[in-house]
């Protein structure tokens, strides 16, 4: 079994897509402390959530996560997602892009 993670300052980000009913959601969040994945304070997003229990969250890769709080909750299209992970984009830099693009972008 894989060590659990210990994030801080978590988003649970949904994934809504036009071309599917299901919505994926994953973890945005920063590391609480030192791990072999991330340095406390770095920025991570996760692979999709597969599991929730209670803080305690398991990932599509196996990962498991401990969260220090309930997660804030964020709805994204695929555009913004993809746009989000690529240049690692926190949930508020979206919300800032959003009010700088035009409607309908």
């Amino acid at each position: 079994m894989r060590p659990r993670v210990k994030l801080t300052n978590a988003t649970l980000i949904s994934i809504k897509s036009d071309l599917e009913d299901k919505v994926e959601q994953v973890l945005y969040a920063t590391f609480a402390e030192d791990s072999k994945n991330g340095k406390k304070g770095e920025a991570l997003f996760s692979t999709k959530v597969m599991e929730v229990n209670g803080l305690e969250y398991r990932t599509f890769g196996a990962d498991f996560y401990i969260l220090d709080a309930e997660p804030q909750k964020f709805d994204v299209d695929v555009f913004e997602f993809n746009l989000m992970h690529e240049c690692m984009y926190s949930p508020n830099e979206l919300l800032e892009l959003r009010e700088m693009l035009p409607a309908g972008y």
